[in-house]
């Protein structure tokens, strides 16, 4: 039997026709998120729409995953077969500076690392940060899989044998003074770029700039990170300035609840400062000390017993004269009991340290400077406390480093 070419040019224009509605149809139905990663394909259930294709995966995007094809990343292949002096510790990166996300690995040389991702994750309202935002996990390609191991996100601390938890994705964010509920959070900051203003094996120096209104008026917010071989901390130098033409007033916070030890659990966690522990809600003398941190070593006002928690620590330390106006301990974000009060740190999965500077104000033309080292500390088996590590850099080092690098 034989077909006329009349036929057979209807056929196809309905083959056609049939192959544009489907291509339609598709497109009406599947979101295309394309980061410049290229870490593989990976197809999502939807919000707004029925799928999400994408070209990388973050913390908080996994249970929705329904397929992935990761790549084979040659490069990193090359760089992981470096050789390196035994015995001395170096760092290695991938960092994007169209997007400002990426991370760092801190290794010992005998086998231990520190791991820091930065904006690698979905916020509590779904969003994304861009620039050097403590937070999420590895890339796939990095992990070798698209599973995530929970205790290898954010910052952790790899001793040979196991990941522990040390800080979570940071709450931070900035609200004008003359209302300190409205919150504004990096996710809806304006990205202006990022930069690696210099790398090598014993030094990173990593850079990301914002733009923020309040009240009307624009703040530029320029942001450091600083990383050196072997030490188990990264030195974060922020600096937000007034670019407007009137004064603005605000307030600066920043913040985790860490999950210290294992990730999604506060339950060994207590506070501590240079001399004592915190077992209980209270406020840090931030005139007296420069650095406080979480323990993991269970609270004994609850009746918690040490020996069911891991004993990592972990610190964040305020370098220079700007000194946070407030900081606490509590068992919920933005409150807390005065230690006299006696309540105890007793959340299942939301013990929380918290720094708060302000109200500031700023002229036009005018800066503020906050410096802050966050990292791991030791336990003292001494005195029974954590150990803070010597930083390398005191703050003018610290800003004599970023001018340098920018050269």
């Amino acid at each position: 039997m034989s077909l006329s070419l009349k036929t057979v040019g209807k056929r196809s224009r309905y083959l056609i026709g049939g192959c544009a509605l489907l291509l339609i149809l598709l497109l009406a139905t599947v979101r295309v998120r394309l980061t410049g990663h290229f870490e593989g394909i990976f197809v999502l259930t939807g919000d707004s729409s029925l799928l999400t294709l994408q070209d990388d995966l973050r913390l908080g995007e996994e249970k929705k995953l329904l397929y992935s094809l990761l790549r084979f990343d040659v490069l990193r292949w090359f760089r992981n077969t470096r050789s390196h002096a035994a015995g001395q510790p170096y760092l290695e990166y991938d960092w994007h500076v169209r997007d400002g996300s990426g991370y760092v690995k801190n290794n010992s040389g005998s086998g231990q690392k520190l791991l820091t991702c930065f904006s690698r994750f979905l916020d509590d309202a779904g969003q994304t940060s861009r620039g050097l935002f403590v937070g999420g996990g590895l890339p796939p390609h990095a992990r070798g899989s698209e599973a995530v191991t929970m205790n290898e996100t954010g910052m952790a601390y790899y001793d040979g044998k196991r990941w522990f938890h040390l800080w979570c994705n940071v709450n931070e964010a900035i609200s004008p003074a003359s209302d300190s509920t409205k919150s504004v959070y990096p996710s809806s900051w304006e990205f202006l770029g990022s930069g690696i203003l210099s790398a090598s094996d014993r030094q990173i120096v990593l850079e990301s700039r914002h733009r923020i209104v309040l009240d009307g008026v624009p703040l530029l917010m320029d942001r450091h990170a600083i990383f050196l071989a072997g030490e188990p901390y990264v030195i974060l130098s922020i600096k937000i300035s007034n670019s407007g033409t009137q004064q603005v007033g605000y307030h600066y916070l920043y913040g985790d609840e860490p999950w210290l030890g294992d990730f999604g659990s506060s339950r060994g966690n207590v506070g501590w400062v240079r001399d004592r522990l915190y077992l209980y809600e209270g406020a840090i003398d931030t005139a007296k000390y420069s650095y406080a941190g979480m323990y993991d070593m269970g609270n004994p006002a609850i009746g918690a017993n040490s020996r069911e928690f891991t004993g990592v620590a972990n610190f964040i330390e305020w370098l220079g004269d700007n000194r946070p106006e407030l900081a606490y301990f509590s068992n919920s974000d933005g409150r807390y009991a005065p230690e006299s009060a006696r309540v105890p740190l007793d959340s299942p999965d939301n013990r929380v340290i918290f720094l708060q500077w302000g109200p500031k104000v700023l002229q036009p033309g005018q800066s503020e400077c906050y410096t802050l080292v966050i990292g791991m500390a030791a336990s003292d088996a001494k005195n029974g406390l954590p150990g803070k590590p010597a930083i390398a850099l005191d703050y003018n080092g610290i800003q004599r480093l970023i001018e340098q690098s920018r050269r």
